[in-house]
């Protein structure tokens, strides 16, 4: 079976020919980390944890995937000026840079876990390589593609000729754009910073052959994903908010420093929206994951993204998620009456619902990953063969064939509720407290903390804490996960 990418450097569709065969690697864009996470951060890795593990699960790729963490570099403006997030940030909280960094990378990782994303192979830290960086940059000097204004350097646009093809920007217009800064010492007005003069006061600095400064956000990607990738790799994943500048001053940097292409495909997730606006603290409808998880399933937010396609741009609202957890129980419960099938008799008719749902799902996923197709060949299996269970007719060989293609398909999307055989001895020899004992402690801290004791009620929180159990306080009931 052949797999079609949309790739942004082509603006099309595309076979995947993977560069080593049933090998996939892929470096995505990851977090600036001078906040929390939020669930427009969640819909773009939600979608990259699909693609991945579509391509292990349904065609046993090996995979390499290397996802960054940006704690030096990434100006306010994305370009080169501004002040630091991180910096900036950490100056409002009155904080080492460094100490933000480490605090909002485990609530990161924190959270990503609870979200059910996978774990990258490799995860670099921007400022664990400066020299790397310096080494980049003193190539690219040498090949004509970069020069020094005291002490910034400045990639040259013009020795580029293909600049500007990727993002289809208008470099004539560029001046126009209010994203770039008019510095005077470059030579063109697109010219970007590989390297940025510190200014006395900036914390996060290092020696360099031009002086002190720090590394431009664009070139720490380039850098790290080559470092554990190689100068050829699959797929370039980000938001659709990267095609410019981050990705478009990507793609001239490898070409500065390798003289070749280094990407096949770029892959680019659309932007999530809350209540048809975009989503931003300033609107004041940003929701971080922690909030979101208060109140919700991470099942439930996984099911609402999947069921749109990445590239066109996702609406959240009170009423999605709401109806997305009411499809998650209605599909949890289809489960739960297959698994207790009983007859041997099987149905023709529903033999072949689920041979043409295998078919068309993979159809639809090998389709520049259609996941709403995919989800609809699910329902249509869902509907049809409850038809046939009210009726008795469908068989346990049959059951179990539906049973083991949603675990596989849970394998990729990561929503559905299976009971497992002998759940209740592992869990209770993993965490020494039963479901029932967690069941009787939520009720017992309920009723402290309806009495205000809450000293005593958070002595419950910390002691399931202790038992790897999350508690979620919602405003009907208290929920909990394992962490």
């Amino acid at each position: 079976m052949t797999i079609k990418i949309y790739n942004t450097l082509t603006r099309k569709k595309e076979i995947f020919k993977p560069i080593n065969e049933k090998q996939l690697k892929m470096y995505v864009c990851g977090v600036t980390v001078y906040d929390d996470v939020h669930i427009g951060h969640a819909c773009s890795y939600i979608y990259y944890d699909i693609l991945l593990n579509y391509f292990k699960y349904f065609h046993n790729y090996d995979i390499l995937y290397v996802r960054n963490i940006t704690d030096v570099g990434h100006l306010t403006d994305d370009q080169d000026a501004g002040e630091d997030k991180v910096e900036k940030r950490a100056r409002e909280r009155k904080k080492h840079p460094m100490e933000l960094v480490y605090t909002y990378t485990h609530k990161m990782w924190k959270y990503f876990d609870l979200l059910k994303l996978t774990r990258p192979n490799i995860e670099p830290f921007a400022s664990g390589h400066i020299i790397e960086m310096q080494d980049w940059i003193k190539k690219m000097l040498e090949n004509g593609y970069a020069y020094n204004i005291n002490g910034n350097i400045y990639y040259d646009i013009s020795k580029f000729k293909d600049y500007g093809k990727f993002s289809k920007i208008n470099i004539e217009e560029l001046e126009k754009n209010t994203r770039f800064t008019n510095d005077p010492n470059k030579k063109n007005i697109a010219d970007f910073a590989l390297w940025i003069k510190a200014e006395e006061n900036h914390i996060l600095k290092w020696n360099s052959p031009w002086g002190i400064g720090y590394p431009g956000w664009h070139l720490e990607c380039s850098v790290m994903g080559c470092k554990y990738l190689g100068d050829h790799f699959d797929i370039h994943g980000g938001g659709v908010e990267h095609v410019f500048p981050h990705h478009q001053n990507e793609i001239a940097q490898n070409y500065g420093y390798f003289q070749h292409k280094v990407v096949n495909y770029w892959v680019h997730s659309a932007l999530l929206t809350v209540n048809g606006k975009k989503m931003g603290k300033s609107l004041g409808n940003s929701i971080t994951i922690e909030n979101f998880l208060e109140n919700n399933s991470a099942e439930s937010l996984r099911y609402l993204i999947s069921s749109g396609h990445y590239r066109k741009p996702q609406n959240y609202t009170d009423k999605s998620i709401i109806d997305a957890k009411n499809t998650l129980e209605k599909l949890n419960m289809f489960i739960k009456r297959i698994q207790n099938i009983n007859s041997e008799k099987e149905n023709p008719n529903i033999q072949q619902i689920i041979d043409t749902t295998i078919s068309n799902f993979s159809k639809a996923m090998d389709d520049d990953l259609n996941t709403s197709s995919a989800w609809a060949e699910i329902h249509f299996l869902v509907k049809e063969v409850n038809k046939s269970l009210e009726n008795n007719k469908i068989s346990i060989k049959q059951s179990k064939e539906i049973l083991d293609f949603l675990k596989k398909v849970n394998m990729v999307f990561k929503v559905f509720c299976f009971n497992k055989q002998n759940e209740k001895e592992c869990i209770e020899k993993k965490l020494k407290i039963s479901k029932e004992q967690i069941k009787k402690l939520i009720e017992t801290r309920k009723k402290l903390r309806d009495k205000k004791k809450w000293e005593e009620s958070d002595t419950i929180r910390d002691k399931l804490k202790e038992n790897g159990i999350i508690l979620f306080d919602g405003k009907e009931e208290t929920t909990w996960a394992y962490e």
